[in-house]
């Protein structure tokens, strides 16, 4: 079992402690008495054919998988697209459970089955992706045929299953359609989100789950309908933390348990990216992979296996901490905000920083209303040419008039929900829905409301008050400009390593 997370309070004795500001590494001194968030330690991944079994043989709410499998069932497999975790997995969980699935699908004499992938606004699979995700063996059986296809949410030939709150609520037709739906996922964090309301369902839907004033009831009543409509059993693995290769895996040690291997592969990575900066940055962190270990598997009816698979991972990944803190600093390594790009986009960056870290905590926030978020990136104007054209365009051509949400969505949105250019490049497999960096951005600007000032450490200026935030050149510049809101002595969490940890403020 691996050692829990645990909160560190700098003192005289503390060494220098790592940053990662997209490609970049740097050693910072913290003041005494900052509480610094460690992850708990990464384990090495094994066999998880043991639980899987477990699971489809002893599911909650539900018969085990096996009795609701005949001849003459029509089953689809969805596979979950909005949980897959950063860095990629080497090996991904999801193609286990799709075998298993399949297996127990084959001794029952079941021979009409699809696999229809759950990606929502999210860039549509080709099949490398397939592959990579769900393997040779099913890629081979399933794609000749065109029996594995991604979700389109901007396709006609969805389905009704009924309305909420007025709304008519369309779902994929293979899924609407099915005898059994067996929903394959992973839970790498603690969100509460349902991602076949997301992932399964039309433009419209979304556009109300997610607008500038998101609707949780409507979801809610959303994923009630779906799962009211649609007979479903639910499997999903929760994951540890990203266990790094061995070169990289002094990201998420502890730095006073740092080896000579460990201390010359820090060294080595900064000289390669000083000296190289674009090159060298792809070369260190450029789409590096990440080994998980499979916490549990947790089968049964959809609302039970979300529920159940939450609470593990809360209870393997919550860290307790003391008080919201006046400042919350954090780190933005590029490889756990897009897969490709060793730096991120601006965009990606701010996201990451003010949604995903700073909202990972139980009932108190791990920062206080008013105060200050300080985040190490960046912050440079680099988007994807055809994968993010549609961030691109909205951080060129949108932020620069107005960056208030209602405003966007009023103004811009609809123009470029219906942009064919745009919806080309998702429908072809390239880009993500035009959708998607609207919404990011109003849960961005949400997020930020809650913070008197957002500071990025080695940040561009320019980018950084387009997005409404402010730049410093070093931690202690950052802190200084904080202090004329939160004064000279803060209290200071810091969220330390590349894994995500659940702060329970206490």
């Amino acid at each position: 079992m691996s050692r829990p997370g645990f909160v560190l309070e700098v003192d005289e004795k503390t060494p220098h402690l790592m940053t990662m500001s997209g490609a970049q590494l740097r050693l910072e001194r913290f003041g005494i008495g900052t509480q610094v968030v460690y992850t708990a330690d990464a384990e090495e991944s094994a066999d998880p054919v043991g639980l899987i079994d477990a699971a489809v043989g002893a599911p909650t709410g539900v018969a085990p998988l096996s009795e609701q499998l005949r001849p003459d069932t029509r089953l689809t497999l969805v596979i979950v697209d909005a949980d897959a975790p950063l860095p990629r997995p080497h090996f991904d969980p999801r193609r286990t459970l799709a075998e298993r699935v399949l297996e127990i699908a084959a001794r029952n004499g079941v021979d009409d089955v699809e696999i229809v992938v759950a990606n929502g606004l999210k860039q549509r699979w080709n099949t490398q992706q397939v592959t990579r995700v769900l393997g040779d063996r099913v890629a081979t059986s399933f794609l000749p045929d065109g029996l594995i296809t991604s979700h389109d949410v901007t396709s006609p030939d969805l389905v009704s299953v009924g309305e909420v709150d007025g709304t008519t609520v369309r779902v994929n037709r293979r899924v609407a359609e099915s005898d059994l739906v067996v929903v394959i996922g992973i839970r790498g964090d603690d969100s509460e989100r349902c991602p076949l309301a997301l992932g399964l369902t039309d433009l419209t839907t979304i556009d109300r789950i997610g607008g500038v004033e998101p609707d949780r009831d409507f979801e809610r009543g959303v994923s009630d309908l779906i799962q009211a409509k649609v007979p479903g059993f639910a499997l999903l693995a929760v994951l540890g933390q990203p266990l790094l290769a061995p070169g990289l895996r002094f990201l998420s040690s502890r730095e006073w348990e740092w080896r000579l291997s460990d201390r010359l592969a820090f060294a080595a990575s900064r000289q390669i990216i000083a000296a190289l900066p674009r090159q060298g940055a792809q070369l260190v962190n450029g789409n590096p992979r990440a080994d998980y270990a499979v916490i549990d598997v947790v089968g049964g009816d959809y609302s039970s296996a979300l529920t159940d698979s939450r609470d593990v991972w809360q209870a393997a990944n919550a860290v307790e901490v003391k008080g919201s803190a006046d400042v919350l600093v954090t780190s933005v390594w590029g490889p756990s905000i897009d897969p490709v790009d060793s730096i991120g986009s601006p965009l990606s960056a701010a996201h990451h920083a003010l949604v995903t870290r700073a909202g990972s905590h139980l009932e108190a926030p791990l920062a206080r209303d008013g105060g200050v978020l300080i985040a190490f990136h960046p912050l440079r104007n680099r988007f994807s040419n055809r994968r993010q054209s549609s961030a691109a365009d909205f951080f060129a051509k949108v932020l620069p008039v107005t960056t208030d949400p209602a405003e966007i969505a009023a103004d811009f949105q609809p123009r470029s929900v219906d942009d064919e250019w745009y919806l080309d490049l998702y429908r072809k497999n390239f880009a993500d829905h035009p959708l998607r960096v609207y919404q990011q951005w109003y849960e961005l600007a949400r997020a930020s409301k809650r913070f008197s000032d957002v500071i990025w450490v080695g940040g561009d200026r320019r980018v950084a008050a387009l997005l409404g935030h402010r730049a410093a050149t070093t931690y202690a510049d950052a802190l200084e400009i904080a202090s004329g809101t939160v004064g000279m002595h803060p209290s200071i969490t810091m969220l330390r390593g590349p894994g995500l940890a659940l702060g329970d403020v206490r």
